[in-house]
C-alpha cells in the first residue's frame, strides 16, 4: 500500500468519525420532527359568519358540519366598532357627517355634544358610535374605559341613546391572513378592536372547539385591557395564539403581558407563511417574543393565499403539499370566495374540502385530532459545530486529493491550517456558522460525487454493464448522503424547521457545482499537457454530430435546469405536469423531484452505457453536467429545512425508485436512436 493511499484511508476513516461526532444536530431535528405529526385544522370565525349570513345559513349549523369534518379548533379575532356596526348593535359616523346632521335635525343631540366636547378639537374624520341598547353601552363603556385615556374618547348620553367620539389616531382593522403583504390591497376604513366577544367564547366552549385567540393592536394610550389576554386564555382554556395584526401591542420592549401567559400556559404561537411562501409575515415585535418565550411556534397556512386559484383540485394539492412539503401544521380556513358561484355553494365546497384533506392526511399518516405538540429549542452548540466543521474539512481535503494529487507536505499543511480555522471559528468567534456550513456542504458533496464517478467510469470501462451500472449509483448516492446527513444536521434547531431562519445561497448551491464538475472533468481526462492543455484541445476540435447532438441535450437540460430552481422559476409549470405531481403525490409520501427524475437518472443509465461502448470523454462532460444536475438536486432536497428529514429520505427514494424506470425507458431510447443511425444512416453512407 503506498503512502497516498494510506492517506486516504485515514482521512475517510476520520471523516466518518466527525460525521458520527455531529449527530446531535440531526438527533434534535428528527426528534422534533418525530413529535411534530399533528395537524390543527381552524376555521375563522369571523369569516364563516360573514359567509352564513350571505347565504343565509345558520352558523350553528355550520360549525357542526365543521366539526363532524374534522374541524376542532376555531380562530377568533377580537370584535371591533365595525364588527357591532355590521351585526345592527351600533351606528357609525364621521364626526362631520355627525355634525352637519345633528345641527339639521336634531339640534337638542347637537347642543349636548357641544357641551360634551367643549373646547377640545375634533378631527372631522374621527368615529363618533351611537347605541341605544343598554348591555351593548355597558360593553362599549368597560372596553373604550380600558384602552383609551379620558381624553382620547368622549361619550354623552341624548333620549336614551349613548353616543361616543373617538378622539384618538385609529386604524383600519383588516383580520385578512395576509394583511401585511404590502403587494395586497386592503380597504381602509378606520376601526378599533374591542377585546374578544365573551359570547362567542362562551358558545364555542359549550360546543367542544379549542379557542385559537387572535390579538390584535389598539392605539389608545390606555394599556389596562392587556389584562384580558391572560385572564381569557386561563378561562378558556387556549393553547394556541395567532397574531392579528401587523404588529403587537407594547412593541418591541414592553410584550411581557403577552410573553408571561405563553410561558405560563404552554401556549403555541402560530406564525403565518407569506403568499409567496418565503419565511413568515414580519408583525413587529414577533420576533422579540419568539426569541424571549423560546420559539414556542408552528407554522400557519392560510386558504387566503388560495384565491387565485380556479381548480378546486389544484387548491387541494396546495393544502396537501403545505403540509407535507412544507411542515406546516396550522390549516387556516376561510369560506371560498369563487365569484363563479353562489356564497352557499362556496361555503358547501369549503367544509367539503376540509373532510376531503383530513381523510388523505390520516391516509399518510398524519393525526388531526391532537393538539400540537411541545418542541426541543435546544441550540446546538460550539462542539457540534466543530465537529461539522472538521467534516467539511475532511471531505474537502479528500476531494483535493482525488482532484490534484498533491504531496503529503501539503495535505498536511492543508489540514493543520484548516483544523486550526475550525476551532477558531467554533470555540474562538462563538457565532453561528450553520448556514455557511450547510452551504459549504451542498457545493462539496455533489461536486466530489461527480469526481469519483468520472473517475471510476474512466479507469473501470472493461466490466460488465450492470456492475458500473450499480457502482455509479452506489457512488452517486453515497458522497451526495453524506452531503444530505451534513446539511441536516447543521441547520437543525427549530428556527429552521420553522422557517424563522433559512438557508442561505440557493443560487450558488445550484449553480457552483456545475462549475466545480467542469473542472472535475478536465482533471480527470487531462492530457499529458495538463489542465490548460486539456481545455485548449476540446475548444478548438472540429465536433461531429453526436456531439453537437450532445451539446444540444446538455443545453436543454441546463435551462430546464436553471429555470425550474428556485422559488421563483422561470419556468411554468405544465397542466401535464401538474397532474403527474398529484399522481405522485398520491403514490409517494412526497413527490421525487422532476430534475432527478427526466435529468439526472436519465443521464446516469446513458452515461455508462455509451462511455462503455464508446470511451468518448465528451460523452462523460455532456451527460456528466445532467448527473450533476440530479446530484444538486438531490442534496438541494435536504436544505428545505421545514420539509421534515424523513419526507425529504421517502422522496429521494421514490425519485431513485422513478428515475430507474425512466432511466432504462431512456436507455432503451438510446438503443432504437442507436439502431436506427446505424441502419439508415451509417449503412447508407458505406453504400
Amino acid at each position: 500500500m503506498t503512502r497516498s493511499n494510506r492517506w486516504v484511508k485515514v482521512l475517510w476513516v476520520l471523516l466518518l468519525i466527525t460525521l458520527v461526532l455531529s449527530c446531535s444536530g440531526i438527533n434534535l431535528r428528527m426528534s422534533n420532527e418525530s413529535k411534530n405529526k399533528a395537524i390543527v385544522t381552524t376555521i375563522d370565525y369571523g369569516e364563516f359568519l360573514k359567509t352564513a349570513n350571505m347565504a343565509d345559513m345558520n352558523m350553528d349549523t355550520v360549525l357542526t358540519r365543521a366539526q363532524a369534518n374534522g374541524v376542532h379548533a376555531v380562530a377568533v379575532n377580537e370584535i371591533s366598532l365595525r364588527d357591532l356596526a355590521a351585526s345592527g348593535d351600533v351606528n357609525i359616523s364621521t364626526y362631520a357627517d355627525f355634525s352637519s346632521f345633528s345641527r339639521l335635525y336634531f339640534p337638542n343631540l347637537w347642543q349636548a355634544s357641544e357641551k360634551a366636547v367643549g373646547a377640545r378639537a375634533i378631527s372631522p374624520a374621527s368615529l363618533v358610535v351611537a347605541s341605544s341598547q343598554a348591555n351593548i353601552s355597558a360593553f362599549l363603556k368597560e372596553r373604550l374605559h380600558a384602552r383609551f385615556t379620558p381624553a382620547e374618547f368622549i361619550s354623552f348620553s341624548v333620549d336614551g341613546t349613548d353616543y361616543f367620539i373617538m378622539n384618538a389616531e385609529l386604524r383600519p382593522v383588516v383580520v385578512d391572513m395576509n394583511q401585511t403583504d404590502k403587494n395586497k390591497p386592503v380597504e381602509r376604513e378606520l376601526d378599533a378592536r374591542l377585546g374578544f366577544d365573551k359570547r362567542v367564547l362562551d358558545k364555542l366552549k359549550a360546543m367542544g372547539f379549542d379557542i385559537i385567540l387572535r390579538p390584535g393592536y389598539n392605539t389608545g394610550s390606555n394599556t389596562v385591557y392587556l389584562a384580558e389576554y391572560g385572564k381569557t386564555i386561563r378561562d378558556y382554556n387556549v393553547k394556541y395564539l395567532i397574531f392579528g395584526d401587523t404588529q403587537l401591542n407594547g412593541a418591541p420592549d414592553r410584550l411581557g403581558w403577552i410573553e408571561e401567559p405563553i410561558k405560563k400556559y404552554d401556549l403555541t404561537v402560530g406564525i403565518i407563511e407569506t403568499a409567496s411562501q418565503l419565511q413568515y409575515i414580519k408583525q413587529k415585535g414577533l420576533d422579540e417574543v419568539m426569541e424571549s418565550t423560546g420559539y414556542p411556534i408552528n407554522r400557519v397556512y392560510s386558504s387566503t393565499n388560495d384565491e387565485y386559484v380556479t381548480s378546486s383540485q389544484e387548491r387541494y394539492y396546495r393544502w396537501v403539499r403545505g403540509t407535507i412539503d412544507r411542515g406546516i401544521r396550522i390549516l387556516y380556513v376561510v369560506p371560498f370566495k369563487d365569484q363563479k358561484v353562489n356564497y352557499a355553494e362556496n361555503m358547501n365546497n369549503t367544509l367539503a374540502m376540509i373532510k376531503n384533506y383530513h381523510n388523505t392526511m390520516q391516509d399518510k399518516g398524519y393525526d388531526v385530532k391532537a393538539g400540537l405538540p411541545d418542541l426541543s429549542a435546544r441550540m446546538p452548540g460550539s462542539a457540534h459545530g466543530l465537529m461539522v466543521s472538521l467534516s467539511l474539512l475532511l471531505g474537502g481535503m479528500l476531494y483535493l486529493i482525488y482532484l490534484l494529487k498533491p504531496n503529503r507536505r501539503v495535505i498536511t499543511g492543508l489540514l493543520a491550517a484548516g483544523a486550526i480555522i475550525c476551532l477558531g471559528l467554533n470555540l474562538g468567534l462563538h457565532a453561528d456558522w450553520s448556514k455557511v456550513y450547510a452551504l459549504a456542504a451542498a457545493i462539496l458533496y455533489p461536486s466530489f460525487s461527480s469526481l469519483l464517478l468520472l473517475l471510476y467510469l474512466k479507469h473501470n470501462r472493461t466490466k460488465p454493464f450492470l456492475v458500473q451500472l450499480l457502482t455509479s449509483l452506489a457512488i452517486i448516492l453515497g458522497i451526495n448522503a453524506i452531503g444530505m446527513y451534513t446539511v441536516v444536521t447543521s441547520l437543525a434547531d427549530i428556527r429552521y424547521i420553522m422557517n424563522v431562519d433559512v438557508f442561505s445561497g440557493v443560487k450558488v448551491a445550484f449553480l457552483a457545482p456545475l462549475l466545480l464538475f467542469v473542472v472535475n472533468y478536465l482533471c480527470c481526462f487531462a492530457e499529458a499537457g495538463g489542465f490548460k492543455k486539456n481545455l485548449k484541445t476540446y475548444m478548438y476540435k472540429q465536433p461531429n454530430y453526436l456531439v453537437l447532438f450532445l451539446f444540444m441535450v446538455g443545453a436543454l437540460m441546463l435551462y430546464v435546469y436553471v429555470g425550474r430552481s428556485g422559488n421563483t422559476s422561470g419556468i411554468q409549470v405544465s397542466g401535464l405536469e401538474m397532474r403527474l405531481r398529484e399522481i405522485l403525490e398520491n403514490i409517494f409520501l412526497a413527490r421525487p423531484r422532476f430534475k432527478e427524475l427526466i435529468i439526472g437518472y436519465p443521464a446516469l443509465f446513458a452515461l455508462v452505457y455509451l462511455y462503455r461502448k464508446y470511451g468518448k470523454d465528451y460523452i462523460a462532460l455532456i451527460l456528466g453536467l445532467g448527473v450533476m444536475m440530479g446530484s444538486i438536486s438531490m442534496v438541494n432536497s435536504f436544505c428545505h429545512v421545514f420539509t421534515a428529514v424523513m419526507t425529504s429520505v421517502n422522496r429521494t427514494l421514490g425519485g431513485l425508485l422513478v428515475g430507474t424506470i425512466i432511466g432504462v425507458m431512456g436507455l432503451v431510447g438510446v438503443m432504437i436512436v442507436e439502431w436506427l443511425v446505424k441502419r439508415y444512416w451509417l449503412d447508407a453512407k458505406t453504400e
